[in-house]
């Protein structure tokens, strides 16, 4: 449980610091939309995997699906159309990817320790927004 929380806190200082403006703006969108495709082919791939799973297990495995797909679009944001809101709007998904997979652990959990492994997550998944809207 305390790693699952430091590995939270981690994620949030991640958002603080990873979206800090580049220097220099750049703009490729056929090298965007390759890496776009990747992506989402990336993902299919990963899903596909989780669809042999059932319960908690395979809702877990959809939800790292979803963040490793959200990290891919954030980097290809970065790499090839960190224009205007892009890099912003990606990081946004990557916070709330990170914060489905979290709440998803926490339903592993029971009881009071399910409720402050929500609590956490919600305070983590904020405290990351709020940093997003500040850059």
């Amino acid at each position: 449980m305390k790693s699952f929380i430091a590995t939270l806190i981690t994620a949030a200082a991640f958002a603080a610091v990873g979206i800090a403006p580049a220097a220099a703006q750049t703009v490729n969108k056929a090298a965007h939309k390759t890496a776009m495709d990747k992506a989402k082919a990336d993902y299919k791939v990963a899903k596909d995997k989780c669809d042999a799973m059932s319960g908690n297990a395979e809702d877990i495995c959809e939800d790292e699906a979803k963040l490793m797909r959200a990290k891919a679009e954030h980097d290809a944001a970065m790499k090839f159309d960190n224009t205007g809101n892009n890099v912003m709007k990606a990081r946004g998904n990557v916070i709330e990817a990170e914060y489905d997979l979290a709440d998803e652990k926490c339903d592993a959990l029971k009881g009071d320790a399910e409720d402050k492994c929500e609590m956490q997550a919600k305070s983590t998944r904020d405290a990351a927004r709020d940093a997003n809207k500040a850059k």
